[in-house]
């Protein structure tokens, strides 16, 4: 027998080695996580999933392609959220929509769903990011990201609720553009007086 033949063999134990010992370390990180960090964790792959499945249902979006790009990068804002992964994330899901509906108006329920599940996303990630993965979330801490996601989210709601009631007009740019200042202007309201408060 010669090298050659005995070459490959002990590179693939080497893999299978690295990646027993990568898994150990995971599981090790995983079972010394408090259950909300798990939950929150859950929170973020779930509202990435999402978004990025609402993404696809665009007509000139293949699926596959958003699938090779921004998969891995959910997993890695699971496992580091405060890396690039959940800014890829976003990012990916944003094109996805823009470039599936162009100039043609978006079903409003999808849009909003899709709004909600990205501000979820990224919330959710800036808080797990400012925490250790070992690390409890002190529950001021927690219950002051719930009520600020819920102010966000229940603001955005009545706003699309009146949109919706007012009918939707042609598409119009500078009306899209002033449709935004004005919704982002009335939800920040709210936020910053609960932070005064």
């Amino acid at each position: 027998m010669t090298m050659a033949e005995y070459g490959p063999a002990p590179f693939r134990w080497w893999q299978v080695r690295q990646l027993r010992r990568a898994g150990r370390r995971a599981a090790g990180i995983v079972r010394a996580m408090p259950s909300v960090q798990l939950a929150l964790r859950g929170l973020l792959a779930g509202t990435g999933a999402l978004a990025l499945l609402l993404a696809a249902g665009g007509r000139r979006v293949d699926p596959s392609l958003l699938v090779l790009l921004a998969v891995p990068a959910l997993l890695a804002a699971v496992v580091r959220p405060a890396g690039a992964g959940p800014a890829v994330v976003l990012g990916a899901a944003a094109t996805a929509w823009i470039v599936g509906y162009g100039v043609v108006a978006a079903p409003l329920g999808s849009t909003l769903v899709l709004a909600a599940t990205l501000y979820l996303h990224h919330l959710t990630a800036a808080l797990l990011a400012a925490v250790p993965p070992t690390a409890a979330v002190d529950p001021e801490v927690l219950a002051r990201w719930a009520a600020h996601s819920v102010l966000v989210l229940g603001v955005t709601g009545l706003l699309a609720l009146a949109v919706g009631a007012m009918g939707r007009p042609g598409p119009a740019v500078p009306l899209e553009l002033a449709g935004i200042a004005v919704a982002v202007a009335l939800a920040a309201v709210p936020v910053l007086l609960a932070r005064r408060g």
